[in-house]
């Protein structure tokens, strides 16, 4: 009879749920905005100096300018920076089928380290970007 109002409520995790798909939704914004950054940065320089600049960039015997360095070591950085986006979002997209599921409660931890890392590679990607445009050039 003390149980008659209780009502189980057959629903996982909202909370959970939103704040895991919303960072599985910006990792994916960030690690596509990399991509695309790194492909403009490529297009934009073989605009600028030519076929010449985009064969010395595939060549690793190439004598490379200051151009194709920084594009090279900028685009790698970021396309790595692009990779631990996609993974983050990867883990938070399965980490929200389990809250759905109810097997168990998300691991947002797993997640949010994740995430950090992203964007200390890409903190980092930025970083090198300035000292290497100001500094060394």
């Amino acid at each position: 009879m003390e149980n008659e109002w209780k009502m189980d409520l057959d629903i996982p995790d909202i909370g959970s749920l939103i704040t895991l798909l919303s960072a599985a939704l910006s990792a994916a914004i960030m690690g596509v905005g990399n991509v695309l950054y790194v492909v403009i940065m490529v297009t934009t320089a073989y605009e600028a100096k030519g076929k010449e600049f985009l064969l010395s960039l595939i060549n690793p015997q190439a004598n490379l300018t200051f151009e194709a360095q920084f594009v090279l070591v900028v685009g790698t950085l970021l396309i790595i920076s692009a990779i631990f986006f996609f993974i983050t979002m990867l883990v938070s997209i399965y980490e929200t089928y389990a809250v759905s599921k109810k097997e168990r409660g998300g691991r947002m931890i797993i997640v949010f380290v994740c995430f950090a890392l992203s964007l200390l590679v890409l903190i980092l990607a930025l970083f090198y970007t300035m000292s290497f445009r100001y500094f060394i050039y």
